[in-house]
C-alpha cells in the first residue's frame, strides 16, 4: 500500500477504519508513525495484547503507551504506570503529563508534581496542580480570593528551611499558582522566592508563565516587586521580563550587574542577547488597536506589503496589512471564515481567504517538486510525481516551514531552537536564526524572511542578503 504524502495521518486512520490491518501494519514496520500509532490503538481496542507486548519489547513507543491505557482502562492502573514510566523518563510528549495524573489519581501528588517538574511548560499544569491541592481540601476560599490554606504553607516553609527538596518543589508550584492565577498575588509570591533560593527551573517556569503581550501590564508589575532586595536571587527573572517589555538596554544591565557578581546564568543571558542577530524590521501587531493572536502571514506579489490574519480577543478573524519597509499599518479587514488556512492578495490590494484551517505539516516547493511533510517528529521530502521519500531532514520538532520562492531552501521552526534554514538539495542546514516563529513567509524576491512572535505580538523581518 503506498501511503498518501499529502496527509499521513489521514492515510493511517483510514486503513485502520478500513480494518485493513495488515497494510497498517506494513506502513508502520516502515517508519511511519502515524502508522504506527492507529495500529497501536487498533491492538489495543481489540485486546490483541501479545502483538502489542511484541511491538513494545522492540521499542514501538506507541504499543507501549497503548498498553498502559489498556491497564488503565481495565483498573490495572499500577501496573499501567509502571509501563508508562520508561516514556516520560525519554521526554516523549505527553507521557509526563499522563503519568502524573496517574500517580495523583493514587494519591500521590507530591511524585506527580516531581514529574510534572520534567514535562515542557504546559498552561494546563497550574490548573492541575490546583485540583491536587484542591482534591486534598489545600485551597484556602474563605477569603473569596482562591489561596492555600496557612497551616500547609507554614508548614512547608520549615520543611524548605530544613532542606527537603519535595517541599521546595510543592513550595515552587505554589508560586507559580500565585503568579498567574485570576488576580496575581504577586507580592506573596516573591516573599516565597526568599524562602525558595536560587531555581533555575523556577526561574524558566517564571519566564514562561509571563509570556504574552496581553501580560504587559502584569510583567510591568512583576518587575517591580523583583526589584526587591528580599528577592535578587530572581534578578536574572526580572531582566528576562525586562526583554519581552522591549527595555533592552535595562535588562543588559541588570545582567550585567548580576554577572560582575559571579552569575554565570546571567552571564550566559547576557552574552545571547549581545550576540543575537538583529531583524531589519520588527512589527508590533500587539500594539494595534485590536490586536490578534497570529495564525499566519504572508507578502504581497511585489513585496511591499505583508498581512498578518488570525483571531482578536472579540473571537472574530481580522487580517491587517503593514507596510513592509516602514512597518505602518496600511489597513484592516475583517474575515468571514472562522478557520481561513491561507490569505492571497487581490489585484486591488484587499485580501482574498482560503478556507480549510491553518496547518505547518505540509508545503509544496513553489516548482511543485516536491512537498515537505511532517509527521512523528520527522521532516521528509516527497516527490510529488512518485510520491517516494527523496530525503529526510534533521529538522527539530517545530510549528510550520516554508519554501524560498527558487524553491531551493526550506525554512522551518521550533519555539525553543528558532528558526533553521535547509537546502533542499542536500538536506544541509544553512543557517539558523534564534528567534521564536510560530508563522513564516518569504518575500517574493526571495531577499527576506517574515517571521511571527505570537507571545510578542511581533513580525520581524530578517534579511538573507548577507
Amino acid at each position: 500500500m503506498q501511503t498518501d504524502g499529502r496527509n499521513p495521518f489521514q492515510t493511517a486512520k483510514r486503513l485502520a477504519r478500513a480494518g485493513r490491518i495488515d497494510e497498517l501494519r506494513a506502513c508502520a514496520d516502515t517508519g511511519d508513525m502515524h502508522a504506527a500509532r492507529q495500529l497501536a490503538i487498533w491492538l489495543s481496542r481489540a485486546d490483541r495484547l501479545d502483538e502489542l507486548r511484541d511491538r513494545m519489547a522492540v521499542g514501538d513507543q506507541f504499543a507501549r503507551r497503548a498498553y498502559s491505557d489498556w491497564l488503565v482502562r481495565h483498573r490495572h492502573i499500577p501496573e499501567g504506570i509502571d509501563v508508562l514510566r520508561p516514556l516520560a523518563t525519554l521526554g516523549v510528549p505527553g507521557a509526563q503529563q499522563r503519568l502524573a495524573r496517574l500517580l495523583a489519581g493514587l494519591g500521590h501528588p507530591e511524585q506527580a508534581m516531581a514529574v510534572l517538574a520534567q514535562a515542557p511548560p504546559d498552561s494546563l499544569d497550574r490548573r492541575q496542580m490546583a485540583s491536587w491541592l484542591d482534591a486534598r481540601g489545600l485551597i484556602d476560599r474563605s477569603s473569596g480570593r482562591a489561596g492555600v490554606r496557612r497551616e500547609y504553607l507554614d508548614a512547608l516553609r520549615r520543611k524548605v528551611a530544613a532542606g527537603d527538596v519535595d517541599a521546595r518543589l510543592q513550595l515552587s508550584w505554589i508560586v507559580l499558582l500565585w503568579w498567574h492565577s485570576f488576580e496575581p498575588r504577586l507580592d506573596d509570591a516573591a516573599a516565597l522566592l526568599a524562602d525558595i533560593g536560587r531555581s533555575d527551573w523556577l526561574h524558566e517556569r517564571l519566564v514562561h508563565e509571563s509570556r504574552g503581550w496581553w501580560r504587559g501590564e502584569f510583567r510591568a508589575a512583576a518587575i517591580d516587586v523583583l526589584a526587591s532586595a528580599e528577592v535578587k536571587t530572581y534578578h536574572r527573572t526580572r531582566a528576562a521580563l525586562l526583554m519581552m517589555q522591549n527595555q533592552r538596554n535595562a535588562a543588559i544591565s541588570q545582567l550585567r550587574s548580576l554577572s560582575t557578581e559571579g552569575d554565570q546564568s546571567a552571564q550566559h543571558d547576557l552574552t545571547r542577547i549581545l550576540d543575537a542577530e538583529q531583524p531589519q524590521q520588527e512589527i508590533k501587531v500587539g500594539d494595534h488597536p485590536n490586536p490578534i493572536h497570529v495564525w499566519g502571514i504572508v507578502f504581497s506579489p511585489d513585496g511591499t506589503a505583508l498581512a498578518a490574519w488570525g483571531s482578536c480577543m472579540s473571537g472574530s478573524v481580522q487580517a491587517v496589512v503593514w507596510d513592509a519597509a516602514s512597518g505602518a499599518q496600511r489597513y484592516v479587514q475583517n474575515l468571514s471564515g472562522r478557520w481561513p488556512r491561507n490569505v492571497t492578495f487581490r489585484p486591488d490590494g484587499t485580501l482574498d481567504e482560503l478556507p480549510g484551517g491553518h496547518s505547518g505539516r505540509l508545503a509544496t516547493a513553489p516548482d511543485g517538486s516536491v512537498r515537505a511533510v511532517r509527521a512523528g517528529g520527522r521532516l521528509r521530502l516527497h516527490s510529488t510525481i512518485t510520491d517516494a521519500v527523496i530525503r529526510e531532514i534533521p529538522a527539530p520538532a517545530g510549528r510550520t516551514m516554508a519554501f524560498h520562492p527558487d524553491s531551493t531552501v526550506l525554512a522551518t521552526s521550533s519555539d525553543t531552537t528558532g528558526v533553521h534554514l535547509w537546502h533542499t538539495a542536500t538536506g544541509i542546514l544553512t543557517r539558523s536564526i534564534a528567534t521564536p516563529a510560530q508563522a513564516l513567509a518569504f518575500s517574493p524576491d526571495g531577499t527576506t524572511l517574515a517571521t511571527s512572535d505570537l507571545f510578542e505580538g511581533a513580525i520581524r523581518l530578517w534579511s538573507l542578503t548577507r
